[in-house]
């Protein structure tokens, strides 16, 4: 894996979904065939709960840890502590996972997988996320500088990621800032018509904007895109 080559890539990329193919074509290199990451605070929609940043793992293992252990993820929880990387295989027999962590790993391994890597990222103070690698065979040669390897692919992407989302939130107008901010403060769409005055036709266009420039479907998601970025306290458009 050319490192060099692939910061290149990451750094060409102007949208998401050319970010994707580069993380995904590349750890394909390496033997991963299956990859996720969450950033935090979690990004959650109103049906489907929590939201990954990426996720190319089949729906039946998304389903099920989504259901089960999204946000509990004890392998999860212990790459976090440590800051680290941490190889699956090394660290499942020292778990001892209840009746959720035992479900995700049978429905990973339904789905072929066997081995994985879960690393967190931080690009700065209040700004992380993790991300899982999976393998579909044991990967017990995998050594230190291996992990340090594939923790650099999701920290080049994570940081590339969170510049895309950046930019976008540059881009609201003022108004939509102020429908925005209002949304964090949770108003509704009439309560934030009479703050403005204007209809509740126009608040419904500047919602629908903001979430496209946003890259998100719910309120929720749009409060965390928006805090995430910092944009309370960037200069009005």
């Amino acid at each position: 894996m050319d490192l060099l080559a692939y910061l290149e890539d990451v750094s060409d990329c102007r949208t998401k979904e050319e970010l994707d193919q580069v993380l995904v074509d590349t750890a394909r290199t390496i033997g991963v065939m299956a990859v996720s990451g969450y950033d935090f605070p979690y990004r959650s929609d109103e049906t489907t709960g929590r939201v990954p940043i990426i996720s190319t793992w089949p729906a039946s293992v998304r389903s099920v840890y989504r259901e089960r252990m999204a946000g509990d993820d004890p392998i999860m929880n212990a790459a976090m502590m440590l800051g680290m990387p941490v190889h699956f295989l090394s660290l499942e027999a020292k778990i001892d996972l209840n009746e959720n962590g035992k479900a995700v790993i049978g429905a990973m391994r339904a789905a072929g997988f066997r081995d994985g890597v879960v690393t967190p990222v931080f690009v700065r103070p209040a700004c992380l996320a993790y991300f899982v690698a999976a393998f579909e065979e044991e990967r017990p040669d995998l050594r230190p500088p291996d992990l340090r390897r594939i923790k650099f692919l999701f920290s080049e992407y994570f940081f590339r990621y969170r510049e895309l989302t950046d930019m976008r939130v540059s881009e609201l107008s003022k108004r939509e800032r102020e429908v925005l901010v209002a949304i964090v403060n949770d108003k509704s769409n009439p309560q934030i018509a009479q703050m403005l005055g204007v209809s509740e036709h126009t608040v419904g266009t500047y919602v629908r904007r903001c979430f496209e420039k946003l890259d998100v479907h719910s309120r929720t998601q749009a409060v965390v895109r928006f805090l995430g970025a910092g944009a309370m306290g960037l200069p009005s458009a």
